[in-house]
């Protein structure tokens, strides 16, 4: 893991800070975008911009749920820091704090090159990562929260009782007692708190006897299903009727 923040948003977007004489006047951070006021050496001005997807509420839910159970990412979050190896957090749970690449990203310059990466938009890359290295946070802006969102989320889940393993309790409750919905196999097999193999678990069981029909119904559809009366329905078409019956 890099030491710095700045190092690993180089990792994925490149390290060049745009050449000679390329410089960023201004840059601005708002979910899902950040957008940079960008100067070249003939002292022109150009606006280039870095578009990402923002993490859903129930991601961020996770994230915070991760960071909370993590000593070390609680306190240094309750002290409003946020280190470097909490990009693993992110990782671990399949999503990116620091996008890994330009393929992940919709870059915009008003520039005229249109011919792979110019300048404005590798310099604005380089200056996110400066400024990370002030305020990660910024990056947790971009992804789409505020800090104080994540902070505070982070210590209610700190608290026992409502972090993960809270959430997880929730999620899959203990059963207590068993699901009788499934008629009288259910009722019969089902056994509170004993394990059951792999092999007994996805066995179909012996399927129910079909209901005796009614005597006399000729030469109808007969439809009878576990837990369902006797259907009977005309059929559309025969060659010749049963005895006793009539069209």
């Amino acid at each position: 893991m890099s030491a710095r923040w700045s190092d690993l948003v180089a990792g994925a977007l490149g390290a060049a800070d745009g050449g000679p004489g390329v410089g960023v006047d201004r840059l601005a951070v708002r979910p899902g975008e950040v957008l940079a006021r960008v100067h070249d050496a003939r002292g022109r001005v150009q606006e280039a911009s870095l578009i990402r997807t923002v993490l859903p509420d129930a991601e961020w839910e996770r994230v915070c749920a991760a960071l909370a159970s993590q000593p070390v990412f609680r306190a240094r979050l309750a002290a409003g820091e946020l280190p470097v190896a909490a990009a693993r957090v992110f990782e671990v749970l399949g999503l990116d704090l620091v996008p890994r690449g330009w393929a992940d990203l919709v870059a915009t310059c008003s520039c005229d090159r249109w011919e792979g990466r110019c300048a404005h938009l590798s310099a604005t890359a380089a200056a996110l990562g400066e400024e990370a290295d002030r305020d990660p946070f910024v990056l947790v802006r971009w992804s789409g929260r505020e800090r104080r969102a994540v902070v505070d989320r982070v210590a209610a889940l700190s608290v026992p009782g409502t972090g993960a393993s809270a959430v997880g309790e929730e999620a899959f409750p203990e059963k207590t007692e068993p699901d009788t919905g499934g008629g009288e196999w259910a009722r019969g097999n089902a056994q509170v708190g004993t394990p059951v193999s792999a092999a007994e678990f996805w066995s179909a069981p012996e399927p129910p006897a079909p209901p005796p029909l009614p005597e006399a119904l000729g030469a109808r559809v007969r439809a009878a299903a576990p837990g369902a009366v006797t259907d009977a329905l005309p059929i559309f078409s025969r060659l010749a009727n049963a005895p006793g019956e009539t069209e």
